[in-house]
């Protein structure tokens, strides 16, 4: 992408984020200041999330400045978590990252964190931001890729947030790391909300996840469509029909309303799946508001 295109999208992003609606200017200023001097800070940068929890974050790590500012980058998906989720549920974040999601999950709505993230650098980071919002009894971090069944498989290393399971061609820069299962962590503890960000590995988590799918315990899912899948040969429509065959209804999230928006079944990007669409809203509209700074949610 041309690097001006690409610093373009980026401000205009910024600008229309959610986070900054009633200071738009000022937040493309800062941003500009922010990725600079990130970028020339010798460590990492501790940043305030919602409800006085942090997240801790490597500017040099491919991809994640973007939590640094504006934060809750993936801000209609965040705040569902943090809506929908209540104390002593259960989460199941599969490609935690350093752990956004985890934090909003165990931190914000207090409900129990299951995070499973293969990168050895990035899992560091993870379970840093666990021990740093005093998470140890509500979140666990799980170092593996899930996947169709347990055993290893090759992991790429050095793309930050970008790792993913290798492909065949992509092996030789590769590490062996383990792999387990959604039906065999949740067999205990099924979840009430899964979310699935994996870089096209979707249809092989959710090949060792049949009887999570069954479980009418889990009333909503969040998954990444991007195109990834093709990475693998997988055909991602394939997966998100079964994912509608299972009783799930697409769904977009509008905060401040608190109202889910139906979706055709097509659409890419992070798509919100429901079961119950009804109950759903009713549980997100009695959901505590969350702060951050001057916004209240």
């Amino acid at each position: 992408m041309n690097p001006i295109v690409k610093i373009v999208g980026a401000l205009k992003f910024v600008a229309n984020h959610p986070v900054n609606r009633d200071r738009r200017f000022r937040a493309v200023a800062e941003y500009g200041f922010i990725q600079i001097a990130a970028r020339l800070t010798p460590g990492d940068v501790c940043v305030e999330f919602p409800n006085r929890t942090r997240l801790m974050v490597s500017p040099h790590m491919k991809g994640a400045a973007h939590f640094i500012a504006p934060r809750l980058v993936e801000f209609d998906d965040m705040a569902f978590v943090m809506h929908f989720l209540r104390p002593g549920e259960m989460f199941a974040d599969v490609g935690a990252n350093v752990g956004a999601f985890t934090v909003l999950a165990a931190g914000v709505a207090g409900a129990k964190t299951i995070s499973f993230e293969p990168s050895a650098e990035t899992f560091e980071m993870l379970a840093r931001n666990v021990r740093l919002n005093n998470l140890d009894k509500l979140a666990r971090p799980v170092n593996a890729v899930v996947g169709r069944k347990a055993g290893n498989v090759q992991f790429s290393s050095g793309l930050g947030t970008e790792n993913h399971v290798a492909a065949a061609s992509e092996k030789a820069n590769s590490v062996t790391v383990p792999m387990t299962t959604l039906d065999h962590e949740l067999e205990a503890n099924p979840a009430t909300l899964l979310k699935v960000d994996v870089e096209g590995f979707e249809t092989e988590v959710f090949g060792g996840a049949e009887n999570t799918l069954k479980n009418q315990a889990l009333r909503a899912i969040i998954v990444e469509r991007n195109g990834c899948g093709n990475r693998y040969g997988y055909d991602e429509e394939a997966l998100h029909a079964r994912i509608r065959q299972h009783g799930f209804a697409p769904f977009g999230y509008a905060p401040f309303e608190r109202q889910l928006c139906p979706l055709g079944g097509s659409e890419a990007g992070n798509i919100i799946y429901i079961r119950n669409a009804d109950k759903a809203n009713e549980r997100l509209r009695a959901a505590s508001a969350f702060t951050l700074g001057d916004l209240k949610v």
